[in-house]
């Protein structure tokens, strides 16, 4: 995996995400499975402090004198560009 796209992984569990979760439900019919129910879950991923702080020391000192405002208003940012390079989609 390159930089970049490392980057925008590390980018995405700092700020958070929506996944699905698919569970399959099936039944024996005449020695075969078939399908009797699938459930879609979405799950919601909280933001990792552990990336932020990962993110935060590769930045330098270019976040530490942003205030609360400031660090929510740049971390709405990196949502956006995330949901743009992966096409409109969280997760």
């Amino acid at each position: 995996m390159d930089k970049q796209k490392l980057k925008e992984v590390l980018i995405k569990k700092a700020c958070g995400y929506e996944t699905e979760e698919v569970v399959d439900e099936y039944a024996l019919e005449n020695g075969r499975p078939v399908l009797l129910k699938q459930k879609i879950n979405k799950k919601t991923i909280a933001p990792d402090l552990a990336a932020i702080k990962l993110l935060i020391e590769q930045t330098g000192d270019e976040y530490e004198e942003l205030s609360e405002e400031e660090l929510i208003k740049e971390r709405d940012r990196l949502i956006g560009l995330l949901d743009k390079s992966a096409g409109g989609n969280s997760g």
